[in-house]
């Protein structure tokens, strides 16, 4: 349980907060999506990842490849790790701002480039800059990140690219968490059993 939200803490942002260029992409989907991403990172094997967003950006489903999923529900101000495996959900603290790498957030500075195609989806490159990380940027119209790549505050590089993109509705339990799994809560030292509601 631990290894899982270390993981999970892996593809975590920090708060970030207002200030942007008056040129920049959409950040926020206009649409539902469903993403099947690879993410490569400089010091592991290439993973799967798959992200399903409301329009708006909010909720928005993040599956690992162990089939653990994050829920991330800003409206509610709720955030939740879904283990199926052991039949528990993990309530995690809510933090304002962007909560994985595959928000975008009005912090980041962008300089428009060219435009491009990745998983025949059509897309705009940006130069992206957010405090001392940096790199580039496929965006869609509709706001949807294909591709990122770059190097992170701690000098990682790092490659986030979309394998295959659907527009289709999700079902509607796809946001839901489980409910009859038993409920806890992360603490800094490691996840406890949830007060009854």
């Amino acid at each position: 349980m631990t290894r899982r939200l270390l993981a999970v803490a892996a593809i975590s942002l920090p708060v970030l907060t207002l200030a942007a260029a008056s040129d920049r992409p959409a950040l926020v989907p206009s649409r539902e999506a469903s993403v099947l991403y690879r993410v490569t990172n400089a010091d592991a094997a290439p993973i799967e990842v798959r992200t399903t967003v409301a329009a708006g950006g909010s909720p928005m489903r993040l599956d690992m490849p162990d089939r653990t999923y994050m829920l991330v529900d800003s409206a509610a101000r709720r955030m939740a790790m879904v283990v199926p495996d052991e039949q528990v959900i993990v309530e995690i603290p809510y933090q304002d701002g962007p909560q994985t790498h595959f928000q975008l957030n009005e912090r980041m500075r962008f300089t428009r480039r060219a435009p491009g195609t990745v998983a025949t989806v059509r897309c705009t490159m940006w130069d992206v800059v957010v405090d001392n990380a940096r790199g580039t940027m496929c965006i869609s119209d509709d706001g949807i990140m294909l591709r990122s790549s770059g190097v992170d505050e701690a000098g990682r590089r790092n490659l986030i690219e979309a394998v295959s993109v659907s527009y289709a509705p999700a079902p509607a339990d796809e946001f839901v968490p489980p409910a009859d799994f038993r409920r806890m809560v992360a603490t800094p030292d490691g996840p406890v059993l949830a007060p009854p509601p």
